[in-house]
């Protein structure tokens, strides 16, 4: 169960995050070398063609880097040491789901091995209402367990977008990129120039930033 459930948080951080971090700073233009605007036709409602702005001068001089999200993934020390706590945590609550489902069947199997011929309805109907009662306690476990799961995912991935945002925003303050496109390995994003390339930066940056994160934590956690 948790397994499959970690395959699947895989795929969604990478969509999550790629979409996340398409991260665009765009620099203000001034003076002779401003942007001029120009025009194109849109539509807006059928039979109507208004002119829309398109600031293509910007982009024809536009100052842009990427990185791979795929070695973020693999190589951020932060992702690998959430996904192991997340997988973790996840065999301690399978364990304890089991212990209980272990338990509730032997209780299902007393219930449903006792002789009933000398059974009052009363006590029939008891039998019956603990059975009930022992299903719906592994269902509401199981739940319970899930939601949990899913919640330390949730949480995983909103604190390594968090760490990855703030480190491109500190990172660009130097380089003044106008566009950091995140993409990844047979994405749709064709690399046509390996020297935009910035993925050896952030992952060296990040790491350094959460190597020292967790030097400054440490007397606190003694």
């Amino acid at each position: 169960m948790m397994t499959n459930k970690n395959m699947l948080l895989l795929v969604v951080w990478n969509v999550v995050l790629t979409a996340a971090l398409g991260f665009a700073l765009f620099r203000g233009s001034s003076g002779s070398g401003a942007a001029t605007p120009t025009t194109a036709p849109a539509t807006t409602e059928p039979g109507v063609i208004t002119e829309m702005p398109r600031d293509t001068a910007a982009l024809k001089d536009a100052h842009i880097a990427f990185f791979f999200m795929d070695s973020i993934q693999s190589r951020f020390e932060l992702v690998n040491e959430s996904a192991s706590r997340v997988e973790s945590e996840g065999r301690r609550l399978e364990g304890n789901l089991m212990g209980e489902m272990k338990k509730a069947k032997a209780r299902y199997a007393e219930l449903m091995g006792k002789d009933h011929t000398y059974s009052t309805q009363a006590e029939l109907a008891a039998d019956e209402q603990e059975l009930r009662g022992l299903e719906a306690r592994i269902q509401q476990s199981q739940a319970e367990s899930q939601e949990q799961i899913d919640r330390l995912q949730m949480n995983m991935l909103r604190e390594i977008t968090e760490r990855i945002q703030g480190f491109l925003e500190t990172y660009n303050r130097t380089a003044g990129y106008d566009y950091i496109f995140s993409i990844q390995d047979a994405g749709q994003i064709w690399v046509g120039n390996k020297g935009l390339d910035i993925t050896a930066d952030v992952v060296n940056g990040l790491n350094a930033d959460h190597r020292a994160r967790k030097a400054a934590a440490a007397p606190a956690n003694k």
